[in-house]
Order: C-alpha cells, then structure tokens, then sequence
C-alpha cells in the first residue's frame, strides 16, 4: 500500500514502529513500512511522534481542505540529494531551446490521452465526437511550433475546450460546461477538481522518489508556495487517471446524490462523497497498463524527465493507446 487516503475525520498516533489510526472509536494498525504516502483529507489529529515516525521511515503527508484542494504536506528529509541534477536542471530551464521543446513533449502527452479518450468512445458508436476529434488533431498540430510556454498553454486551453464540449456525448451526466474551478459549481466539475488534486498529490509523491527540483518546472511558471514541475508531469495523467474514472463513474450510474453538496452555488463533495470516489481513484491508479500500474508510469515519467536532465536520454511524455 503505497498511498493510504483517510477519508473520515482521524486520530493518527505512533505505537511502537506501527502506525495507529481511530475512526469512529475502531482502531486499525498498519506497519509503517507498508505505507509510503498518507492523504489526509478530512480532519485529522496527530502529534510530532507521529511526524517523527514518519519521517523516519520517508512517509510523506498530504493535506486536503474541507474544499477538496491540497493545502500543505509533511516531507521527509531529502534522502537522495545530488545537487549535480539540480543544477543540470537549471541549466535546462535556463536554455530556451531545450526547455520549450520538453514542455511541447508534455502538452502533447496530454492532447494525446484526451484525444485517446474521445476516440475510445467513437470507436464504440460514439459517433458526434468525430467532429470534435477533427478540430483537437488540427489544434495538436500547432504544438510543434508553438515557441513559448503562454502560447502552449493557450493550445492546452483550447483542447481542453473542444475536450470537455464531448462530454455530454459521452453520457448526459456529463454535460456541465463551462468549466469551472474554484469554486465549482457542478458535481462533474467537482469531480474534475478533486481527482486532479489527487493525481497532483500521487505525482509530486513519485516525483520526490527522483533527484528532481520540484520547483524547477518547464511549462507552468515556477511560483511560490507549489511544487510547479509536478503540475508539469501530472498533466498527461489527469485524462488517463481522472477523466477516465469520471466517465466510469457516470456510465454505470455510481453517482449518488449524497456525494454532492451543493450550497449557494458552490458544489463540494461530501464525506461520503471523498470516501467513494478516493476508494475508486485508489483502485484506479494501481490498475495495470503495458506491464507497470498507472503510480509506476508515473514514477518513470519523473524518471524520463531526470534522464533528459541529464541528457542520457530524450524524455518522452506517457501516451496510452489510442
């Protein structure tokens, strides 16, 4: 068990070099070493015995808002530092040439596996995202050309529009656009938000498994405050991993309405709701693809970027099957 997500308001305490948890007065006991990343996301109690423990054997912990965003995270110690790919990697960011053509290489992952998704569905009769297919391949084609980060976040924004307005074909749940962020105001623009939250959260995880600088990103503009090369790598996984669980879940009538609360137009998932769709997202990201569960690939999208880093390879973003 990799990541362990503790949905429901949690006491969390060290006994002995075993990790204790108590929800509802029942209390469950995992060996620390079981555990390599702990996602709090409803409130939780713990103390520095407990962040002692974990530090001491490299658990990292995420923490999520009551809005379904992560907001902070304890981190071990680096254990694997070498500052020689830190400053190959600054070297990198620094060379236009070199640092436009990887954050091409990762909008292309991403325009990849939306495409792929849409196709999946028109190759099963699906037949009104043809047109929509049509337009994203003619919008991926200016990728290659595209000679600065506003401009390829430009061409992302427009996929992910003519991405999202095939939704609704592919099940009339679906059909929620604009997109909305923060706060949403929809349960699938909920869902969106959330599970992209997660696949950040499980992205920095693996990528802090690599000797990257996480705040030393190629597409997103470093910031303060976020791990912004995460956001980089995250991207051609959010189709794969979160709209793809969103399309399941509503094809198979999985959404209740006690997932949702919806107040003054903001829509926000419930304890109900976080527990369910956590529990799936879970299940999701060990699924197995090509031989290696989806955190794998994750973990060897990190890797790929490192080898570019240090020019023993060309980093090549993931793209599933179309």
């Amino acid at each position: 068990m990799e990541t362990l997500f503790v949905t429901r308001d949690a006491t969390l305490r060290q006994h002995e070099n075993t990790l204790s948890i108590m929800i509802d007065g029942r209390k469950r006991s995992l060996p620390i070493e079981a555990v390599g990343h702990l996602v709090l996301l409803g409130e939780s109690r713990l103390n520095s015995r407990l962040l002692t423990l974990c530090g001491k054997h490299g658990v990292r912990l995420s923490v999520f808002d009551y809005y379904g965003y992560c907001k902070g995270s304890f981190e071990p110690l680096d254990r694997n530092p070498a500052g020689m790919v830190k400053l190959k990697q600054a070297e990198l960011l620094l060379d236009e040439r070199k640092r436009i053509a990887v954050a091409r290489e990762v909008v292309r992952g991403a325009a990849h596996n939306m495409l792929a998704n849409l196709r999946y569905y028109h190759y099963r009769g699906i037949k009104a995202l043809g047109d929509i297919i049509t337009k994203m391949q003619r919008l991926m084609d200016k990728i290659g050309t595209a000679d600065s980060s506003p401009t390829l976040m430009g061409i992302e924004g427009n996929l992910h529009e003519l991405y999202y307005s095939g939704w609704r074909h592919i099940d009339p749940a679906l059909d929620f656009t604009p997109r909305v962020r923060r706060p949403p105001n929809n349960p699938v623009n909920c869902l969106i938000s959330f599970l992209n939250q997660l696949t950040y959260t499980v992205t920095r995880h693996e990528t802090s498994k690599t000797h990257l600088e996480e705040t030393f990103s190629v597409l997103h503009a470093p910031g303060h405050g976020r791990a912004s090369l995460s956001l980089d790598l995250s991207e051609p996984f959010k189709p794969v991993l979160a709209d793809m669980l969103i399309f399941r879940m509503a094809r198979r009538k999985m959404l209740g309405d006690n997932w949702f609360s919806i107040n003054q137009g903001v829509c926000l998932l419930t304890e109900t709701g976080r527990r369910h769709v956590s529990e799936l997202f879970a299940q999701r990201l060990e699924e197995q693809y090509s031989g290696h569960s989806f955190r794998q690939w994750i973990y060897r999208e990190a890797l790929g970027l490192e080898r570019q880093v240090l020019e023993v390879s060309e980093y090549e973003s993931f793209k599933r099957r179309a």
